[in-house]
């Protein structure tokens, strides 16, 4: 069983505009669906005056997960989560990773479309691991990190034309120690890598914007942790707390603008949330059945991490 992040779910102002960028520059497909019912509204504690939430799913191609699925809530007031978009700052989700077949070409048909890159595409190696990367910012909250790989690629993926699906979601974090016991002694999740960073450039130097004048010094703690402790719909941490950046974890929820959360699917929705719970860990979104196209009726809870992030995790609903 599959135990990775199965889908992503973004909350955006311009539907059609992230659609068409997705379908014409990314060679997605969009599958639309229904407005999610209200139980969803309940699961996603969405404030009082929101009329609707309109949904479609943007699909890579030959993809059966990775799912990015565009939400749009009516009638209410959104801000953005992140609102400063730099890369210390911490709360919730800042990006998610996809394949590019050319990274250099992404890069620039998504500048015409009015994107904006963190810094250019940068070259960099680590082991035999060789990689051409991007961090670029779209409307809304909208970040995306493009890598281009030359050489092994540790996530199998199908043939794409432009663009993979998404198999990973940054956060950066207030506290390393914190953030890492949540995933490890409260998810019970392991980690695939970690890395304590000093003394050496980003690689890349500035594919997060960090100033070169400091990019050298300032400490950086990283990570990524799965379930099964892999890389494929795995999540990673990231600390820059040196940086000194704003904290916008209270602002990650919905209907603001912004990455709002990754669902992973679990054997038994109820079962995990009892866990978690004999751990310490209060559920943001107690079990609760819902309908979510086109997956059917789930059995779902949800949790936030000490930063905010929401993690949603589901089963098939029981009878």
């Amino acid at each position: 069983m599959f135990r990775g992040m199965h889908d992503i779910v973004v909350s955006v102002h311009n539907l059609e505009r992230l659609r068409s960028n997705l379908m014409d520059v990314s060679r997605w497909s969009c599958h639309p669906l229904p407005d999610a019912p209200p139980e969803q509204f309940a699961a996603w504690h969405v404030p009082a005056g929101c009329t609707r939430i309109e949904q479609m799913l943007m699909v890579a191609e030959h993809e059966k997960r990775g799912y990015v699925r565009l939400v749009r809530f009516h009638g209410v007031e959104q801000e953005l989560m992140r609102p400063a978009q730099r890369a210390w700052d911490s709360g919730g989700y800042f990006d998610f990773n996809v394949y590019v077949r050319d990274t250099n070409a992404m890069y620039h048909a998504l500048q015409r479309e009015g994107w904006v890159a963190f810094g250019p595409p940068t070259d960099y190696q680590l082991a035999d691991f060789r990689i051409r990367q991007c961090v670029i910012r779209g409307p809304d909250g909208f970040i995306m990190v493009m890598l281009q790989a030359f050489g092994p690629v540790y996530v199998e993926l199908p043939a794409f034309t432009a663009m993979s699906r998404t198999f990973n979601a940054l956060q950066v974090v207030r506290d390393w120690d914190v953030a890492r016991d949540f995933y490890v002694n409260k998810l019970g999740w392991s980690a695939l890598m970690e890395r304590d960073i000093r003394d050496n450039e980003e690689p890349g130097r500035n594919m997060l914007g960090i100033p070169a004048s400091i990019a050298r010094t300032t400490r950086r703690r990283v990570g990524i942790f799965h379930p099964d402790g892999g890389n494929d719909g795995s999540v990673q941490l990231l600390e820059l707390q040196e940086l000194g950046g704003y904290d916008y974890a209270s602002r990650c929820v919905a209907p603001n603008l912004g990455i709002l959360c990754g669902r992973y699917v679990v054997p038994d929705a109820a079962a995990y949330a009892a866990t978690l719970r004999s751990r310490g860990v209060t559920p943001y979104t107690e079990p609760t059945r819902v309908d979510v196209a086109p997956y059917g009726v789930l059995d779902l809870f949800s949790v936030r991490t000490p930063d905010g992030a929401i993690l949603e995790f589901y089963s098939p609903a029981k009878a």
